[in-house]
């Protein structure tokens, strides 16, 4: 006679099948590993599967610029991947990796900032923050407002207590000691490090085209073991577009494009001298980010027009639009007022 089994005891044949598969599983791997320790180049493609467990449950952990237009399609970036933000001079780049540290104030981050010194960033950060004008800080800090100063303090030594900004043009031999260092400061690993910018990399020079191809290729080379995200700042040559116009996989062309992970573009419509002047004031004050490159599956990029985020004139600060300044206008719509479009 068969008997049959109640659900409650199925469930456990089921999950004591299930534990049996799984500690086979775990022993094929710990063969396989210890069968190839010895080798330098070969290593069991089992272990790229827990990585990718690694990245899907700890997805979270991801670095991300928390622009959620952005976001939806990269899901952030993680350990080992190269993220390349390109646009040409004024197009706003750095205001795009600012605008991503101001909102992961709580992540350990490394900025290789070889454009602007420490102070400067700093003050740009209070700036966004607090949303007022880096002319009214400088102001106030000059009459004595001890409560700008101890805003400046403050946003140094807590808001942004785990950013590092290291204002050196540094090789790969000194960053990876600058690493080394915040590793052993925070007793753990960045969570990204941005590097501002490409050219500024001590070591071949950057006169020639030749010589920014061979920094991505040693770049590519320098974060295949790393444990977090490199964020790289490049700026385009005019050889490869104009200004204002959309970001191409090809608008670069320096070597990025096929050894970055995810290839960010950054462009002003404004500058975009095909446009008729009505539309370029349209987009006074706006930035165009485009995901141009995403090896991430599924591989979601941006429409060639790439999306529109609102930047504030005053602080650079970065985030989407609202309803109103993409009817009428950011100009337009802080004139005329859209409380009432939103």
């Amino acid at each position: 006679m068969t008997q049959v089994l109640s659900e409650d005891e199925l469930l456990r044949n089921k999950q004591a099948i299930l534990n049996r598969a799984i500690t086979r599983e775990e022993e094929l791997v710990e063969a396989q590993s210890r069968r190839s320790k010895h080798y330098q180049y070969i290593h069991p493609f089992a272990e790229a599967a827990e990585g990718v467990l690694e990245a899907l449950i700890n997805a979270d952990n991801r670095f991300k610029f928390g622009l959620l237009e952005i976001d939806t399609l990269t899901r952030g970036f993680g350990p080992k991947e190269l993220i390349l933000v390109t646009g040409f001079s004024h197009a706003g780049k750095t205001q795009l990796i600012n605008t991503a540290i101001l909102n992961n104030a709580d992540k350990r981050v490394l900025f290789f900032s070889m454009d602007d010194p420490a102070e400067m960033i700093l003050l740009k950060l209070v700036c966004m923050h607090e949303e007022i004008s880096a002319e009214e800080l400088e102001k106030r800090v000059r009459r004595g407002d001890e409560a700008a100063i101890l805003m400046l303090r403050q946003a140094a030594s807590r808001k942004y207590g785990n950013l590092f900004v290291v204002d050196e043009s540094l090789g790969f031999r000194g960053m990876e000691q600058a690493i080394t260092e915040a590793t052993d400061y925070w007793d753990a690993p960045p969570d990204c490090v941005i590097i501002d910018y490409l050219g500024s990399i001590s070591g071949d020079s950057d006169a020639e085209d030749g010589g920014i191809k061979k920094k991505v290729a040693e770049l590519k080379r320098w974060i295949k073991d790393k444990p977090f995200p490199t964020i790289v700042v490049h700026q385009n040559t005019r050889s490869r577009g104009k200004p204002g116009e959309p970001i191409m996989i090809l608008s670069g062309a320096f070597g990025g494009e096929q050894e970055s992970t995810i290839l960010i573009g950054v462009r002003r419509k404004r500058d975009d001298e095909n446009l008729d002047p009505a539309e370029r004031f349209h987009h006074s004050d706006t930035i165009t980010v485009h995901v141009v490159k995403n090896k991430r599956p599924p591989a979601k990029v941006t429409e060639r027009d790439g999306i529109d985020f609102f930047m504030n004139p005053d602080t650079g600060m970065i985030r989407s639009q609202r309803p109103g300044e993409r009817l009428l206008g950011g100009a337009i719509a802080r004139e005329v007022g859209d409380d009432g479009l939103d």
